[in-house]
């Protein structure tokens, strides 16, 4: 087992360099193959994080991250530099105050980092808060609320982001926030839930907007040219729900429940991925356990997901 150094987050030190030159390895950059032409590349990260210390940060973190997960005897060293690392992050993002003034440069790093933070938090948690539902769920509604911050960004600085060079890679996702008509099959079973059931309209208008975006994810990942488990894809969903459906999520409502086990199929679909491992298999099974016999044929979509192995 490794030796483990004094933390300190505010001095270089090996582990740093460790760090980034993780950064280039085979394994890290697998994940760009998953994802096409709208997966930002590691190379554009790298051109701003230079200029951009919270950037770096934050790379850094998920660097420290991903060798948490593919490691045993040093996994909890790597992970305190992950979690440290962003904190700092995120303590440097304040300071610097970019929202000031809006420009192209710095609505990409805003947006860069937005992103890369969001996914950080929900992929830690995937890896790491399974021991109930319960922590889960606290820790993935909060993650939720933070994800959506990305789109807050989105929103700030407006059409400035597609005048750079993500312009065309987020188009994807744009598209998919317009889009009023989907066209798969897979949410068929909640919709027909939760337009039967006796549910409040502020309730059922939350739960809609989610299934017809989860939908839209899944009619997406069938476009992908053969690659059902597209990483970026599998992300766009919790950046897309309402505040209301993450309040519903909360009060772990059953139908809430129900459309998070569908989403979870996105997820078990991409479980290769190093970002995901096993964290949709886990939020499958917790829900179905925590449901009762009379939520269990809602679920059936989510179970056969577990029982083939990869649902196309």
């Amino acid at each position: 087992m490794r030796k483990q150094e004094p933390l300190d987050l505010y001095s270089v030190n090996m582990t740093h360099f460790e760090l980034w030159n993780n950064l280039f390895s085979k394994d890290f950059l697998s994940i760009e193959e998953s994802g096409g032409a709208d997966i930002i590349p590691s190379t554009v990260y790298m051109k701003y994080a230079l200029k951009t210390p919270y950037l770096m940060h934050q790379i850094l973190a998920t660097s420290a991250f991903h060798l948490s997960t593919m490691t045993k005897d040093s996994h909890i060293l790597y992970r305190e530099y992950a979690t440290g690392l962003q904190n700092r992050a995120l303590s440097l993002f304040h300071e610097s105050n970019p929202v000031l003034e809006l420009t192209p440069a710095n609505c990409v790093h805003m947006f860069l980092f937005s992103s890369l933070v969001g996914v950080h938090l929900m992929c830690d948690i995937l890896h790491y808060q399974r021991d109930s539902l319960e922590g889960f769920m606290d820790s993935f509604t909060h993650c939720l609320s933070v994800y959506r911050g990305v789109l807050a960004v989105m929103d700030q600085c407006g059409n400035l982001l597609y005048e750079t060079d993500l312009g065309p890679r987020l188009k994807s996702s744009q598209i998919l926030m317009q889009l009023r008509v989907a066209s798969g099959s897979e949410c068929d079973a909640l919709w027909e839930l939760v337009n039967a059931g006796d549910i409040l309209p502020s309730s059922q208008n939350a739960y809609q907007k989610a299934i017809l975006h989860l939908q839209h994810v899944f009619d997406a990942q069938h476009t992908a040219s053969g690659n059902p488990e597209r990483m970026p894809m599998i992300f766009v969903w919790p950046a897309l729900v309402s505040s209301d459906y993450v309040d519903l999520l909360r009060q772990r409502q059953a139908e809430a429940l129900i459309i998070l086990a569908h989403y979870a199929v996105l997820l078990h679909r991409g479980r290769d991925l190093w970002l995901i491992g096993e964290g949709g298999k886990f939020l499958i099974e917790s829900i179905c356990e925590s449901l009762g016999s009379d939520w269990q044929e809602w679920l059936e979509f989510p179970r056969a997901a577990i029982r083939e192995g990869l649902v196309v």
